[in-house]
């Protein structure tokens, strides 16, 4: 009879308390941590960019509010993912302090992401100096995540590392050992924080097989994906590459070919996180606001089944402003996209 209660007791607690996601604010450390359930805290992630990558909050056209991390979590999303221009809040000489209001304005960000249980990443985002001279800011640039690391040592797990977006320029060449340098000051302070690192060439899959990762437990691959850059780019005139205004009403109609082009790329990453056994985070994919809406819908669609076939947690880019998921004017999110990234009947 004692069995048979507590039996019943124990069915009736995992009924009443669902088990996804799980999120512990426990500020111990526990002494492991399994980097994939980790990396499931990501499993629907979306970018606040425009914010905190701008040299100035709100000079890029939006000013992060505590109301959008509620709207982001009853969206379904189960993460964010937060660009941050960290170097122009940082002083420009050694020891290259970080503004300390600006930090308390991070602090602030984790808080409410936590308060609202999404996981969140603390990502360095553009630094065009250490892209063209890495030798010159290379101080500077682990000097941030000496302070970062120790400043946020006692966060949960639902708080993670990103060491640089997107390398590319001089940076391509020693960014092993760049990442390799800042890793092991991070560890110095957070042994198990998941750390997220892409490949060279802005995190593209086409240098996978040139990145070399240390011996670590807790990495996490994150690669980011615009194929086809005459739909995802249309119109986009700050990227580098070719005449984006030339490909303005490029459609992605979802047909084979163009199936096939995403899953092959899937199928190549799949294939090198099983050998170098890495859990992925495809950091980011999204398609710019002068896409048609049908299109970017079947686009996100299929990238978001596919990443989830493969068993990679996903950031889609980007919630206001450019390659908007959310419209700020008339405050309400463009269901046809959020449907197409969170179908109605799989919110958790």
């Amino acid at each position: 009879m004692y069995h048979r209660c507590r039996k019943l007791l124990l069915i009736t607690l995992i009924l009443i308390f669902p088990v996804y996601p799980i999120y512990s604010m426990d500020k111990s450390r526990p002494k492991t941590v399994d980097i994939y359930t980790v990396n499931g805290y990501l499993a629907r992630t979306i970018n606040i960019a425009f914010t905190f990558d701008a040299p100035k909050e709100g000079a890029w056209g939006h000013t992060l509010q505590a109301s959008d991390f509620k709207l982001i979590k009853d969206a379904g999303f189960t993460a964010v993912r937060l660009p941050i221009q960290w170097v122009t809040r940082m002083n420009a000489d050694a020891p290259f302090t970080i503004d300390p209001q600006f930090l308390a304005r991070i602090d602030w960000a984790i808080k409410k992401a936590l308060k609202n249980h999404l996981a969140i990443i603390l990502d360095n985002h553009l630094d065009a100096q250490l892209m063209k001279e890495p030798a010159v800011y290379r101080e500077r640039f682990l000097s941030l995540w000496k302070q970062l690391s120790a400043h946020y040592r006692d966060e949960p797990q639902q708080v993670m590392f990103e060491v640089m977006a997107e390398p590319s320029g001089q940076l391509n060449a020693v960014w092993n050992d760049y990442f390799k340098d800042a890793l092991a000051i991070i560890r110095e302070t957070n042994p198990s924080r998941a750390v997220i690192a892409g490949p060279a060439f802005y995190n593209s899959m086409l240098k996978l097989n040139d990145l070399q990762l240390p011996a670590d437990d807790y990495l996490i691959l994150t690669i980011h994906y615009y194929n086809p850059i005459h739909f995802t780019m249309q119109g986009e005139d700050w990227f580098p590459m070719g005449k984006p205004r030339e490909w303005i009403g490029t459609t992605w109609m979802g047909n084979e070919q163009e199936k096939n082009d995403i899953t092959h790329a899937m199928d190549i990453v799949s294939d090198w996180a099983k050998k170098n056994k890495r859990p992925v985070f495809l950091g980011e994919f999204g398609a710019g606001n002068r896409a048609d809406t049908v299109s970017k819908a079947r686009y996100f669609s299929w990238i978001r089944q596919q990443a989830e076939l493969h068993g990679f947690s996903w950031g889609v880019f980007n919630f206001a402003v450019g390659f908007s998921i959310y419209d700020l004017a008339a405050k309400a999110w463009r269901q046809d996209l959020l449907q197409a990234l969170i179908p109605a009947d799989d919110k958790r």
